[in-house]
């Protein structure tokens, strides 16, 4: 009888410490399969308080999504070639960041605000990013 209750008291230890170390929520996942129903590779973390993101590659582009533990959908990132950002961005982005070369571009989605690019990258050996609007200006 002894036994019994060591093994229980250890499931029970080992199942709370498996729960709190949970990096996703049933809903959130949900949300995700039914937003991107043909992402691979989905890898998830916790991004702040109450924040759930989710990396993935669909259709062989690598991308990232947020969500709120409840499931709802926050923000996407995806990447992108240089070549399928807008004229007005990359243009914008050599004008302001003359001698910069973008080593990452993102295409961003957002709930809260408004679409824009996020432009990663090299100035004088540093990593920097931009934000510039789908008509060119810097956010």
């Amino acid at each position: 009888m002894k036994h019994i209750f060591v093994v229980i008291s250890f499931l029970t230890i080992a199942c709370t410490g498996f729960a709190q170390k949970s990096t996703t929520t049933l809903a959130a996942e949900k949300s995700f399969h039914e937003k991107f129903p043909n992402a691979k590779e989905a890898k998830w973390e916790k991004e702040g308080k109450d924040e759930l993101e989710v990396s993935f590659v669909q259709d062989g582009k690598k991308g990232s999504a947020n969500f709120s533990p409840a499931g709802e959908w926050l923000e996407t990132e995806m990447a992108i070639p240089a070549s399928a950002a807008p004229k007005a961005v990359i243009d914008a982005f050599n004008k302001n960041f003359p001698g910069a070369t973008i080593s990452e571009l993102y295409q961003i989605s957002s709930k809260k605000e408004k679409n824009y690019f996020e432009v990663e990258y090299l100035l004088k050996g540093k990593k920097k990013e931009a934000k510039i609007s789908a008509d060119g200006k810097i956010i």
